[in-house]
């Protein structure tokens, strides 16, 4: 994939997917619009792409807010003339179970994980109708098609609204050559998922899964760049699961599997 000339804004692009993202897209010659919340964080992505001679605009926001949503896009385009790929990877996890789950819980995942990328995406039309590129991609979830074990309902809610959204937003945009698509990782071992889970824990969720690992940020960030290039000109209003089998699993470990057949 060649992303040369191509301008790629990424919401939640200090940390996580995001980041890894941002810096495969940059690696591939794209300029990076960053947008994250964390101003220390975002600051260290200036450093590091300065020191790979990487073109960078950050632009701090609050996903959950779309005023604030509406400030970043104007800032956005003042400084770049089109955006080419837009990436919403921003989101948060609750934890609560269903009966425990407060309404301000529920509103504030709903708002950061759902409302902010439809936001993010309905702000940026005019920026992506003017690229070459014209296309979105939504990070979501397996939970979107299941039920999530490390979220609560909210989680789980709002990244199966995520799938309704592109969808939606792809049916209604592809007048305008505009590709909305989506993700649907599975685990994914990020650094926070490292600190939050031991490493017994972790080794049991990679037996689980039958290609037997955890997904690496970057291993999602590929599928994205590859849905947001031209080597996916004609697909849109979709989801792709990106979860080392994961989703094939009907309860049981592979190894379980194995042993009813012997």
């Amino acid at each position: 994939m060649d992303f040369s000339g191509k301008t790629v804004a990424i919401t939640g692009a200090a940390s996580g997917i995001g980041l890894a993202t941002a810096q495969a897209a940059a690696s591939l010659g794209a300029q990076v619009v960053a947008l994250d919340r964390d101003r220390g964080a975002l600051e260290t992505m200036r450093e590091d792409y300065a020191g790979n001679d990487w073109p960078l605009t950050v632009v701090e926001v609050d996903i959950g807010s779309e005023a604030s949503i509406r400030d970043a896009v104007e800032a956005i385009g003042a400084s770049v003339a089109s955006v080419d790929l837009l990436v919403n990877s921003a989101g948060i996890v609750s934890r609560g179970m269903f009966e425990t789950t407060t309404a301000e819980e529920w509103q504030r995942v709903l708002s950061i994980n759902l409302s902010g990328s439809f936001f993010c995406l309905q702000h940026m039309v005019p920026l992506l109708r003017a690229g070459t590129g014209r296309a979105a991609v939504n990070v979501a979830s397996l939970a979107a098609k299941r039920v999530s074990y490390t979220g609560g309902v909210s989680y789980t809610a709002a990244k199966a609204g995520i799938l309704g959204l592109t969808r939606h937003a792809a049916f209604e945009l592809a007048s305008d050559k505009i590709r909305v698509n989506a993700v649907c990782p599975g685990p994914v071992l990020t650094a926070m998922t490292q600190r939050a889970i031991p490493q017994e824990e972790r080794q049991k969720v990679a037996a689980m899964v039958p290609l037997g690992d955890w997904l690496s940020p970057d291993d999602v960030a590929q599928a994205i760049l590859f849905l947001g290039s031209p080597a996916a000109r004609m697909i849109t209003g979709t989801s792709l699961d990106i979860d080392g089998g994961l989703s094939l699993i009907t309860g049981a470990s592979f190894e379980s599997y194995q042993r009813a057949r012997q």
